[in-house]
């Protein structure tokens, strides 16, 4: 894509003078905008590096949904967030035509800050803030509608099960052994038989943000936490999103964390068993979502044996993994 089909975008928006610097193309093409005036912004054009990366996420009214729900959650107080530009037409989705193709476009406030990183997470008070932003984060979900949000995605058994699927291609693609994959079946199985028997209710099922990880939250110069990139927002289980979360912070912190989420200590023994497996949902997760992406095939080829053997099998045996780095 040209530069001037990049400003062409932007002139759909009132913006003065900007200038575009390239971040990346991954699960989206995005660019950093800069105006005359100071501002800057992120420029989005929702089109995957790869077909098999594309989702509902991707869709026009799965995209639509995401950026309401950014309005909304940018004007709530005491919470930071990207705020969502509508165009001169007012619309929150830039639609162009690219090579016959038609392709979502949306541009969000630029939120000031650095990513989170390890060091950061070393200090307790600053693991008990992030488990508290997402309990707050939490809360905001709760109380908003999950009307229109079907185009988003969802992360429950049926995702659990297309992960599988999925994690089978890379068995015919030489990645992983049949052993490893037979491991990783039971792991789900095992899993989403303790998600049937818990079931959905207004305390375990709601809408998530659905990736969090260090590159998704913002630490400010003020040391402020904001969570940003919903591309995988929609409906989940909440412990999803806590599980991610524990998966950033070192082992010795993760009481802390949830305590910060929770507002309490004593996380009962079901939620931590819980809390586990959705650690290792993510990871198979991630593993999913990248078979297409031939960049990290070495990568996943020489983990999943460590995967399997560190984590799955203590899991299947019944062993606590929530404290193993």
């Amino acid at each position: 894509m040209k530069d001037e089909d990049i400003y062409g975008i932007l002139n759909r928006y009132d913006l003065h003078q900007p200038v575009l610097n390239f971040l990346r193309h991954n699960e989206n093409r995005t660019y950093r905008v800069d105006d005359a005036e100071g501002n800057s912004y992120l420029l989005r054009i929702h089109q995957p590096v790869k077909d098999g990366m594309a989702g509902l996420q991707h869709t026009y009214d799965g995209l639509h949904g995401e950026l309401q729900m950014l309005e909304q959650l940018a004007s709530r107080s005491g919470v930071t967030a990207q705020q969502p530009l509508r165009n001169l037409d007012g619309e929150l989705i830039t639609v162009i035509e690219q090579n016959g193709v038609r392709l979502n476009c949306s541009l969000l406030t630029w939120l000031k800050g650095r990513d989170l990183n390890k060091e950061d997470l070393i200090e307790r008070e600053v693991v008990r803030k992030l488990g508290h932003q997402l309990g707050e984060l939490h809360s905001f979900f709760r109380e908003y509608p999950h009307d229109g949000l079907e185009k988003r995605p969802s992360q429950g058994i049926p995702y659990n099960n297309q992960m599988v699927k999925i994690i089978h291609k890379g068995l015919e693609r030489g990645l992983f052994t049949s052993a490893d994959v037979a491991i990783i079946e039971q792991t789900i199985r095992l899993i989403n038989s303790r998600l049937e028997e818990k079931g959905k209710t207004a305390e375990t099922w709601g809408l998530i943000h659905g990736d969090l990880g260090m590159g998704n939250v913002i630490v400010t110069a003020e040391g402020e936490m904001s969570f940003i990139d919903f591309g995988f927002f929609g409906t989940g289980y909440y412990l999803l999103d806590a599980a991610m979360g524990a998966q950033m912070i070192p082992a010795d912190h993760r009481d802390i964390f949830l305590e910060g989420y929770y507002g309490h200590s004593g996380m009962h023994t079901d939620d931590r068993v819980l809390i586990e497996g959705f650690m290792l949902v993510a990871i198979i997760g991630y593993y999913a979502f990248q078979m297409e992406n031939e960049s990290v095939h070495a990568w996943m080829r020489e983990r999943m044996p460590r995967l399997c053997a560190n984590y799955c099998n203590p899991f299947l045996a019944g062993k606590s993994i929530f404290y193993i780095a």
